[in-house]
Formats: structure tokens, sequence, C-alpha cells
């Protein structure tokens, strides 16, 4: 089941970010210029940052990953980014769909039923931030996005003042894998939110020279660039504490990392640690605390 459960949500994250069909077609926000009152969200990044807003009354429908926060529990699941559900979406009366990827197969769907598509690409830092904004003008709360666009970047700054004279640190960043071998593992290349945040904080992304931003290695590529650090990142409840301690026993069999001989190997069990949105400052200040601060740490720990 552990096994089942971590590839189905590696899938999921790299099909969103770097699958087929993310092409660059994307809406404006000057295109979009209804009083939108019934809007689904076909993402749960894009769900954090609508209800973030404030505007989480008008949400009538959400993606199948959708875990935040606690008040979308209830909304209609609609499918997934491999598998929207447009009938149900249809049933829902929605005026606005927002999603995240393939917006040839949605805007033909709102072309036929005259719902406003909103699709959004959010990868980098940057791209969280202009989301953002143009949620908040798309929804007509503009000031609330300014808001919560300069809380997370005071955030951010906080972390980035504290960490000045650090050296960088090699670090691998490992966003899902075989939980009973290294054959394939899944990492994180250059230029998304997590290498943003990685860098930020002080860390050497040891895959920084990948031609993608999220990819699949092998064991003996991770040996050559041998990480001073290994974090690993998941969602959380996935894992008791014996499957955890099971799943990060088969580091144990390259003893030569530096991350293993010195016992530098953590888990950051957070579902919404590979998402883009509202709560991505926190995920900075974990990786932080794994690199700079006192190890030992509550919810990312080593074995």
């Amino acid at each position: 089941m552990m096994r089942k459960r971590s590839i189905l949500l590696a899938a999921a994250f790299l099909m969103v970010f770097c699958g087929p069909g993310c092409d660059n077609e994307t809406s404006t926000v000057s295109q979009l210029n209804r009083d939108y009152e019934r809007v689904i969200t076909m993402a749960p990044s894009l769900t954090e940052i609508v209800f973030a807003l404030g505007q989480g009354d008008r949400v009538v429908g959400v993606s199948d990953y959708t875990t935040y926060p606690p008040e979308a529990d209830d909304q209609p699941r609609c499918g997934g980014y491999v598998n929207p559900n447009f009938e149900i979406m249809l049933s829902l009366r929605p005026d606005l769909v927002i999603t995240q990827g393939r917006p040839g197969e949605f805007r033909a769907f709102g072309e036929r039923y005259g719902i406003d598509i909103m699709p959004m690409e959010i990868d980098d830092l940057n791209s969280i931030y202009e989301s953002i904004m143009d949620i908040g003008k798309t929804l007509g709360c503009v000031e609330e996005a300014h808001e919560l666009v300069s809380d997370m970047k005071r955030q951010l700054e906080k972390v980035k003042a504290e960490l000045n004279g650090h050296e960088p640190i090699p670090t691998l960043l490992v966003v899902g894998r075989d939980p009973s071998s290294l054959r394939e593992v899944h990492v994180v290349g250059p230029g998304g939110f997590l290498h943003d945040f990685l860098e930020l904080v002080g860390g050497k992304n040891i895959m920084d020279d990948l031609n993608r931003q999220y990819s699949s290695v092998s064991k003996e590529i991770v040996a050559r660039r041998n990480p001073e650090v290994i974090i690993e990142l998941h969602g959380e409840g996935m894992m008791s504490e014996q499957e955890r301690r099971q799943y990060l026993k088969v580091w144990q069999n390259m003893r030569s990392l530096h991350a293993v001989e010195n016992k530098r190997i953590y888990v950051i069990e957070e579902t919404f640690a590979m998402l883009p949105g509202p709560r991505s400052p926190e995920i900075a200040e974990r990786m932080a605390e794994i690199l700079h601060g006192e190890t030992g740490l509550s919810r990312a720990k080593t074995d």
C-alpha cells in the first residue's frame, strides 16, 4: 500500500509539472471580464489560492487531489490532471474553471458550453506570485492578492536574511521513488519553485544542470554527485513510523554518500510541500531548518 500511495503521489506531481500537454496557451486576465459566482479549481494549489484570497464561497468544485483547506473537503470532485470529469463539471453549472496545464482540452469544453476557462502555468516562485495576482484580478479581490503576495515575500525575506553568510550545501531534493529501491529516483532539477526555495535558503541543488525541472535519475548519478544532504518530500499520513524507517533504510545501501555517512537524510511529510501556493514559504522554512538549524525537527527528522 505504501508503495502504491508513494508512486501515485509522485506520478501526479510529475504529470502536472512536466507532463505532456503543458503548452503555453494561457488566458489573459483582460479576456475574463464577468462577475464569477461559481468557480471550479482543477488543481490543489489553485484551490488554496482562491480560499486564501477569501473567495472560497464561490468554489463549487475541486480536483480529486485537493486536501486543503478543510472547507474544500465537502466540495464535489471533478477529476484530475489526466482524467478531468467534464460531466460532473457541467452538472455544477460553473461560470469559470481555473486549471493548470492542458488548456486545449478545457478550452474546447468551455467554448462548447459557454464557460470561461482560466489556464494557469505555475512552476517557479515568480509564477506563484503572478498567478495569485491574476486570480485576484479575475475574482475582483486585487487588494487581498497584493496582501497575500506581500506576506509571502516578507516570510521568505526573513528566512533569507537569517541565513546570510552560510555556504551553500550540496543537496538532493527527491519528490518520489520506489520505496523498496533506488533504481529510479525522481528529483528536482533547475527552474521550479522547489529549486528556487532550496537556493534561497542556502542549499545547492546538485541536479541544477538537468534539462527539466523534474526528472528521474539513477542511483549511480546520485553517487557521482554525492550530496551532503538528502531531502525527500512526501504527503502527510502516507507512512507509518515503521514504514518510514524501512523507507529510509534503503539509503544505507549507498554508505559512501556524505549524506548517509553523516546521517543527513530527511523526510518532509507535508502534501503542500509539492504544491506551489500560499503555504510555500513554510517549505522554505523547513528546508532552512534542515540545512542550517538543529537536527531532530518535529516534522522533518533524520533516521
